[in-house]
């Protein structure tokens, strides 16, 4: 079996730091095989917000897998944006911009939606790039076949049903379909700070089902309606997977239901502990209420 912890959106310069060590604390308490980091380590791409991000990555005790987001190009620096937009990336956090790690059981694959710039008013809403996906399907072919398949990325390939006007990721449905004949099993993504599961039907018969998971943000102040939030989630060889959703309810970490839609699948059990949700009450840190919502 292969335990991952899925963050998304820390946003390093505006985050809780009591969130921030709690968290820290409690992934520490109970070390995964992998931290997966699903974008916008940074808030605005500063050196001094990268070296904030890297330091709390580097003091997590599990290997991490991270993906830049749209946050982590500067929106200031142009000449920085469009000459070398990752280069803080790849000093601070990994030479790696699509990396991959395996296991006995999975294999996580991360690919990069955050681009420099785009044919809209809009630069942060992320695409895939054709050239990209064909480059996937080519990583995918190297794999052992018996790897259960995971994608990284950071936007997101849906909207949530509550809000079906909200953006999504360039090229979603070619991409999407283009997971599902590699026969990935699970997409981890954020950027609209919003948890859901989506899930599709498996492409052919020996394929698993794919599950489109979104997270929340773990340790921004930039909230959306919902609590700080991150994914505990659980594979085994069978290729079964348990996601565990773990809010921030103002005090500690704890276990809450899972929204999904889409394709419909048997539920996991619930955890022992998990209770029913009921809204929390987060420390006001840095005026959460009137925090604006910036590009993504």
């Amino acid at each position: 079996m292969t335990r991952i912890v899925h963050l998304s959106d820390l946003h390093f310069d505006r985050v809780d730091p009591v969130i921030v060590n709690a968290l820290r604390d409690e992934i520490n308490a109970d070390p995964p095989d992998l931290v997966a980091v699903s974008g916008d380590l940074t808030q605005r791409a500063h050196r001094h917000e990268y070296r904030a991000g890297a330091e709390f990555l580097r003091s997590l005790d599990a290997p991490v897998l991270a993906v830049p987001g749209n946050h982590d190009i500067s929106y200031i620096h142009l000449l920085q944006r469009f000459a070398d937009p990752f280069r803080r990336w790849r000093r601070y956090v990994s030479r790696e911009l699509e990396p991959t790690w395996t296991d006995d059981t999975v294999a996580v694959l991360g690919l990069n939606t955050a681009r420099r710039a785009a044919l809209a008013l809009d630069w942060s809403n992320g695409r895939f790039g054709l050239r990209q996906l064909v480059r996937f399907r080519k990583r995918c072919e190297t794999l052992p076949p018996h790897l259960f398949r995971i994608v990284v990325a950071h936007h997101a390939l849906h909207p949530p049903d509550a809000e079906p006007d909200l953006d999504v990721v360039g090229r979603s449905e070619i991409a999407l379909d283009v997971f599902r004949r590699e026969g990935v099993g699970l997409v981890l993504a954020g950027h609209h700070h919003r948890g859901y599961i989506t899930g599709h039907e498996a492409a052919r018969e020996e394929a698993p089902h794919l599950l489109v998971v979104q997270a929340s943000t773990a340790t921004s102040t930039r909230l959306r309606g919902e609590p700080n939030a991150y994914h505990r989630i659980e594979i085994d060889k069978s290729g079964a997977v348990e996601i565990e959703i773990r809010a921030w309810d103002g005090r500690q970490w704890r276990a809450i239901a899972a929204r999904e839609q889409g394709a419909q699948r048997p539920p996991p059990p619930p955890p022992a502990e998990a209770l029913p949700f009921r809204k929390p009450t987060v420390t006001e840190v840095a005026h959460r209420d009137s925090a604006p919502a910036g590009l993504g």
